[in-house]
C-alpha cells in the first residue's frame, strides 16, 4: 500500500484511483476476456487453461461461484465509488464552498484498499494451489466496502443538494435585487411547480395563481404563526378601506415556519380563516432557499413584517408594521417618505401614542379628564408590591385620584413602545430629539435600571424615571404632603420638585436602542456634553417576554 502511493505521489488523489482502478480493469478484463474464447481456439484455450482460467469458469464448488459473484459485485461498488469521486472533483470546482463536502483522501485510500483486497481475492482463487479458506473473508470485507460506498454515495447527494441549494440561492439573490415585475419576485418565493395555484383569497374562499397580483402594489406579511391578534386586527381594517383597493393595494401573507410541530396545522388554519387576503395555501409551499433570502435581504427575525412592494417588485418600505402599528391607515400607502411627514406633523404627545384603551382599559378617559396617571412596570415582583401599596397610600392621604397601572405583562405596551422608537429611526428622526429622547429614556430605565415609572398629568409628563427613584419619593410621602396645596402647589408638582432634590443625576447618560438592521445610528452626540457618545452591542433572550 505504501509503496503504491508513494509511486502515484506525483498524481491528485482523485487520479490516484483512477488509475488503480485502470489497472485492476485490466488485469481483470483480462482472464474474463480469456474466458470467453471460443472452443475452437485451441490456442485462446490453451492460454486460458495456464493462466488459471477453469477454476474461474469451471469452478469445483458451488461456494467458489459465489464468491466469485461477490467479488464481481465488490468490483463493481468500487467502480461506483470511483465515480462518484471523480463526479465531486469536476462538479465542486464552480463551489469551492464545498470543496470538502467528501473528504477525498480518506475516500480514495479506502477505494485503493478495497482494490487492492480485491486484487489479492481474485489471484488467490485462480491459483492452483489448494486451501478451503479461499474468499471465505470476502463477504465481510464486501459488507464493508458497501458501507464505504453508502458513505459516499450519501455524501455526494447531500454535496449535490447543497450546490444546488447554492445555485438557487444566488439566483434569487439577483432576483430580489433587480426583479423585472412583483410577479417575478413572489413567484420565487413560493414552489409553483408543486401547485400551479399556490395562493388563497380568504374573502372569496377560492385558489388563485401568483399573477392575480399583477400590476399591484402588494404588502408581503411575513410572520411565523403566533401572529398577534392585534396586529390582525389593524390590517382588516386596512384591508376594509375602499382606498385601499381603488389605489390598486393588496396583502399576501407569507408564514415562515422554521420547524414543524404536531399543532402547527390548525394554527395555521386558524389563522389563515381570519385572514380576508391572499395567503399560501400551505407553509411547505414557500421556497427554503426563498426563506434564507428574506432573513438575509429584510432581515427577519421572528417577528411580524410588512414589506411593501410596487408593481415592478422593487421595495418603496423594508418594513412597514411599526407605522402600520402606530399610525394604521394614516400611514397610507406605507412609504418611508410618508412616514417621515407623518412624524414632522405630529400633533399628539408620545405619551398618546404609546396608550390607548386597546393597551390600557379607560386610560383615554383618565388622559381627557387630564387626571394624574401612574404607570409603572419592574421584572421585581416585590419592589413593585412596595410601590402600588405606597401610592394607594398615597391617594388614600391625598384624597387625589390616581389612574396607577402596572405594565409589566402588557405586551402591547411595549409592541407600541418598540414601534415607536422603531419609526422613529426609520424615519431618521434625529436621537437628540426630544420626544425620541422620552421614549429612549423609558425603554432605558426598565432595561437597565430594573424598572420605570412615568407620572403624568393628562398628556403632560411629571417624572420619567427608574421605579427606585420615583419609589423613593413615593415612599417619603410623610416628608412632603404638608407642602401640597401650599403656595399653590398641587400634588404633582410638589412631587416633581421633591423628586428633583432626593434623587441624584446620574454622571453617566446613557440610553438603550432596540436593534433594528438598516437603521441603526452610528454617531451620536451626548444631549449633556458635546462628546459622541460611546456605542456598546448587548445582546439579549428574554424568551418571549419584556
Amino acid at each position: 500500500m505504501a509503496s503504491l502511493l508513494h509511486e502515484l505521489s506525483g498524481y491528485s488523489w482523485v487520479s490516484k484511483a483512477v488509475l488503480t482502478l485502470s489497472s485492476l480493469a485490466i488485469y481483470y478484463a483480462d482472464f474474463w476476456r480469456l474466458a470467453r474464447v471460443e472452443p475452437s481456439d485451441k490456442l485462446g484455450e490453451s492460454v486460458a487453461i495456464l493462466r488459471g482460467l477453469p477454476a474461474i469458469t469451471k469452478p469445483a464448488d458451488q461456494t467458489k461461484i459465489q464468491v466469485f459473484g461477490v467479488l464481481n459485485d465488490m468490483i463493481k461498488t468500487i467502480l461506483d465509488m470511483t465515480g462518484c469521486i471523480v463526479e465531486f472533483e469536476q462538479e465542486s470546482k464552480d463551489v469551492p464552498e464545498l470543496s470538502t463536502a467528501i473528504d477525498i483522501s480518506t475516500s480514495v485510500t479506502q477505494i485503493i484498499i478495497s482494490i487492492l483486497a480485491c486484487s489479492i481475492q481474485f489471484t488467490t482463487l485462480i491459483s492452483s494451489v489448494v486451501d478451503e479458506s479461499k474468499g471465505k473473508d470476502l463477504p465481510a470485507f464486501a459488507r464493508k466496502v458497501n458501507v464505504v460506498h453508502h458513505t459516499i454515495k450519501r455524501q455526494l447527494e447531500d454535496f449535490k443538494q447543497k450546490k444546488e441549494e447554492i445555485r438557487e440561492h444566488q439566483r434569487l439573490q439577483r432576483l430580489f435585487k433587480a426583479p423585472t415585475d412583483n410577479v417575478e419576485l413572489i413567484k420565487a418565493i413560493f414552489y409553483t411547480k408543486d401547485d400551479p395555484q399556490p395562493l388563497y383569497l380568504g374573502s372569496k374562499k377560492s385558489t388563485e395563481k401568483i399573477d392575480s397580483l399583477r400590476r399591484k402594489n402588494v404588502l408581503l406579511l411575513i410572520s411565523d404563526l403566533k401572529f398577534s391578534s392585534y396586529d390582525l386586527s389593524i390590517l382588516v381594517n386596512i384591508y376594509k378601506e375602499s382606498e385601499f383597493h381603488e389605489s390598486r393595494y393588496d396583502i399576501l401573507w407569507v408564514p415562515i415556519v422554521d420547524q414543524e410541530t404536531e399543532d402547527m396545522p390548525n394554527q395555521f388554519e386558524n389563522l389563515q380563516s381570519q385572514m380576508p387576503w391572499y395567503t399560501v395555501h400551505y407553509p411547505t409551499l414557500i421556497n427554503k432557499v426563498a426563506i434564507k433570502v428574506i432573513k438575509e435581504k429584510w432581515h427577519f427575525r421572528q417577528e411580524t413584517m410588512v414589506v411593501v412592494l410596487d408593481p415592478q417588485g422593487k421595495v418603496v418600505c423594508s418594513n412597514a408594521i411599526n407605522m402600520i402599528r402606530m399610525w394604521g391607515f394614516k400611514a397610507f400607502p406605507f412609504t418611508d417618505s410618508v412616514l417621515s411627514t407623518i412624524w414632522k406633523q405630529r400633533d399628539v404627545s408620545w405619551f398618546e401614542l404609546l396608550v390607548n384603551d386597546s393597551v390600557i382599559p379607560k386610560i383615554e378617559e383618565a388622559i381627557k379628564s387630564d387626571k394624574l396617571i401612574f404607570l409603572y412596570a419592574s421584572e421585581d415582583t416585590k419592589q413593585v408590591h412596595e410601590m402600588e401599596e405606597s401610592i394607594k397610600k398615597m391617594t388614600d392621604d391625598s384624597g387625589t385620584p390616581i389612574f396607577a397601572y402596572n405594565v409589566t405583562k402588557i405586551t402591547l405596551f411595549w409592541t407600541r413602545l418598540e414601534s415607536c422608537m422603531f419609526s422613529m429611526m426609520q424615519a431618521k428622526i434625529d436621537v437628540l430629539d426630544s420626544l425620541m429622547q422620552d421614549i429612549l429614556k423609558l425603554y432605558t430605565n426598565f432595561k437597565k435600571e430594573g424598572g420605570f415609572a412615568l407620572f403624568t398629568k393628562g398628556t403632560r409628563v411629571v417624572i420619567n424615571s427608574p421605579l427606585t427613584s420615583a419609589s423613593k419619593v413615593v415612599s417619603q410621602y410623610d416628608a412632603w404632603k404638608k407642602q401640597v396645596n401650599q403656595s399653590g402647589k398641587t400634588l404633582e408638582v410638589v412631587f416633581r420638585e421633591y423628586h428633583d432634590r432626593v434623587v441624584t443625576p446620574e454622571t453617566c447618560h446613557h440610553f438603550y436602542i432596540p436593534n433594528m438592521v438598516g437603521h441603526m445610528p452610528e454617531n451620536v452626540k451626548c444631549p449633556v456634553c458635546p462628546r459622541i457618545m460611546r456605542n456598546i452591542v448587548k445582546f439579549e433572550c428574554c424568551h418571549g417576554a419584556h
